[in-house]
């Protein structure tokens, strides 16, 4: 998908490289899906190329405008703790993407994801458990009921500090999945 995104857009991948801070043979790897990126590799070269993450998936989510309960689209990314259930439609160039996020407990997860930011505004509102926000080099302890509002320029990312599994109802402006 990768390699079609950037022929499609005319670029090398020289240019590609350098605009996502990957090296030409970390690419040629992705496109010969020699290599996974990481989470924070996958968003700087969807920044690269223009597109959403998602983008990189196949069209599994479901256009409709109702989302019941048992009907969620679920995804997450290799080695994340994160579980993403997608509760608002895909719409190209959506401008808001909601999601009910799980987050593993901490030993059946990787010690921690990534950081990573992105042109756009979250809000986050805690449901269960015990939410570590890290935005920059400082941190939120989010309890059920708590909620927090910022911009995701600033590195960031999640962490389940709990003994059980967090779940937080999340908003993105514009929509990044």
């Amino acid at each position: 998908m990768i390699k079609e995104l950037r022929l499609k857009r005319g670029l090398t991948l020289e240019e590609v490289a350098e605009r996502s801070g990957c090296t030409p043979g970390f690419l040629s790897q992705l496109e010969r899906n020699k290599a996974a990126p990481s989470i924070t590799t996958l968003y700087s070269i969807a920044e690269a190329l223009g597109v959403k993450v998602t983008d990189f998936f196949p069209d599994g989510f479901n256009p409709t405008k109702v989302i019941r309960h048992d009907n969620r689209e679920n995804f997450h990314f290799e080695g994340s703790a994160v579980i993403y259930s997608l509760l608002s439609t895909k719409f190209p160039h959506g401008a808001l993407g909601t999601f009910l996020l799980t987050i593993k407990l901490a030993n059946q997860a990787l010690p921690t994801d990534e950081s990573r930011a992105h042109m756009s505004e979250e809000f986050i509102y805690a449901l269960d458990g015990v939410l570590r926000l890290w935005i920059g080099d400082g941190f939120y302890d989010l309890y059920p009921g708590d909620s927090v509002y910022f911009k995701s320029t600033i590195k960031h990312r999640l962490e389940n500090r709990s003994n059980q599994p967090v779940v937080a109802l999340s908003m993105i402006t514009p929509s990044i999945f």
